[in-house]
């Protein structure tokens, strides 16, 4: 970071002061939210105030880079912001470099919204609240008796629940499927009620969990986009 700013600071605000938000322009698969080149084209009008930037990868280790995003001004003056990357996601499945590449895409969507201090896609956050850590124990909180101590392990063996062996869905990706599934019930309650009655039988989901509280590993991720990939499109 540039140690004195003057005319950075000050062409960033003319900037912020028309530019508050990129807007959702992505239409695939996961209805519409916020993508890389939406973030990019929302900041390209910061050029008009001579602000440009750089994004570029270091490596720290064998298993950790930072992905750098440096926002600067044709005056010479600049602000660097760092966000540290996993190289290798933990368990090791699936292809490393996909991986790696989707976690790039969201940092550096997030870097420039962030640096440029500018919104992604406007939710109303309902749904989006993370798992209160009490509800999944709720599952198997029972009176014990004799002939029922030997049968837990068993139960939690049979059970389809990925979490401990599959990758965490990214927090993006995830953020990008309750959106889709927020807009899917206030526009389409028919097929939200097949997504909710065909996930809760995929993964044996208790009325006890809600749907979207569950939905955090890349299996739940990838059933949801063949769901939504298989509805017709308008």
């Amino acid at each position: 970071m540039t140690e004195t700013l003057t005319k950075l600071p000050a062409a960033l605000a003319k900037f912020q002061a028309e530019h508050h938000a990129a807007g959702r322009d992505g239409k695939g698969n996961y209805g519409t939210y916020t993508t890389l080149a939406g973030a990019l084209a929302a900041v390209q009008h910061a050029c008009a105030f001579g602000l440009s930037h750089t994004q570029t990868l270091q490596p720290i280790s064998d298993d950790l880079m930072v992905l750098r995003t440096t926002l600067m001004h044709e005056s010479g003056e600049a602000v660097v912001s760092d966000l540290p990357l996993p190289i290798r996601q933990e368990g090791g499945r699936g292809n490393p470099m996909q991986a790696l590449g989707s976690a790039l895409t969201y940092a550096r969507r997030y870097g420039l919204l962030a640096i440029y201090g500018i919104a992604g896609d406007d939710d109303d956050g309902e749904g989006a609240a993370p798992a209160a850590p009490a509800a999944k124990p709720q599952t198997v909180k029972k009176p014990a008796t004799p002939t029922q101590t030997a049968k837990p392990a068993a139960t939690k063996q049979s059970s389809p629940e990925p979490a401990a062996v599959e990758p965490p869905l990214a927090s993006g990706e995830r953020d990008e499927i309750l959106a889709v599934l927020r807009e899917m019930f206030k526009s389409n309650k028919t097929a939200f009620e097949r997504f909710n009655s065909e996930y809760r039988a995929a993964f044996n989901v208790p009325e006890t969990v809600k749907t979207s509280d569950h939905i955090q590993t890349k299996q739940h991720g990838d059933f949801a986009q063949k769901f939504f990939a298989s509805l017709p499109t308008a």
